[in-house]
């Protein structure tokens, strides 16, 4: 059970673009993909109700992995690779091929979590569990190798307008009925400076609202999913 913030690396002006708010969202997703297969241990003798409710967190976990990868295709990659080295630029291929093998294995855990929610007997939660054993293992060593190598870089090679209209392109990505719930899942481990910057757009009511409202809905949500406040 995690009970402490995880200590997030500190920015300085010279360092270029401060890319804090990714490392924020890499984080949470680890933490949640790597909690979900026994999401589905917890709701596979359970009620209709868990099953229902543990399938509706996996589906808006791939969603936001899908859109997040995404804008790195979209938004990262194209505007960056033309500023890098040659050496640099097979980081960046290496990560391109990391998004083939994370879409593929989104297929799998999709496809497994539809058989699994329409009859969740042993051997549809065995194949779901393993799927997302599986995605995780990619995930984490994609998220690794993108934070070693390629934040950097585009830290010290975007603008910051360009960086900004990456968070902006995720933020707008995220359903509205789900917000508060996914900014506290940021929140269950982010630095608080960064997530502050992360709300720097928004209305000021938000900016004071939502750090004290999202926690809490989290704290539900993953009592909810994972049997504790605090997984």
């Amino acid at each position: 059970m995690n009970t402490t913030p995880a200590p997030q690396p500190q920015h300085r002006p010279d360092q270029g673009v401060d890319i804090r708010d990714m490392i924020v969202v890499h984080t949470a997703l680890l933490r949640e993909f790597r909690l979900a297969p026994d999401a589905v241990r917890r709701a596979t003798p359970g009620s209709r109700a868990l099953v229902r409710d543990v399938t509706a967190h996996l589906r808006l976990l791939c969603a936001l992995m899908h859109h997040h990868h995404t804008g790195e295709d979209e938004l990262l990659w194209p505007v960056l690779g033309p500023r890098l080295t040659d050496a640099e630029r097979t980081l960046l291929e290496v990560a391109e091929a990391q998004h083939a093998g994370i879409d593929q294995s989104l297929h799998r855990v999709d496809q497994a979590l539809t058989a699994w929610t329409a009859g969740p007997a042993e051997a549809e939660a065995a194949e779901l569990v393993d799927a997302l054993g599986q995605l995780h293992v990619l995930l984490r060593e994609h998220l690794e190798a993108e934070e070693r190598h390629l934040l950097p870089l585009a830290a010290a090679h975007l603008t910051e307008e360009e960086w900004h209209r990456i968070g902006e392109a995720g933020a707008a990505g995220v359903p509205k009925r789900d917000l508060l719930l996914v900014f506290g899942m940021f929140a269950y481990e982010g630095d608080p400076e960064v997530l502050a910057q992360m709300l720097q757009a928004a209305p000021p009511p938000a900016r004071v609202l939502v750090p004290r409202l999202a926690p809490r809905v989290y704290a539900r949500h993953a009592a909810r999913i994972h049997g504790n406040r605090r997984p």
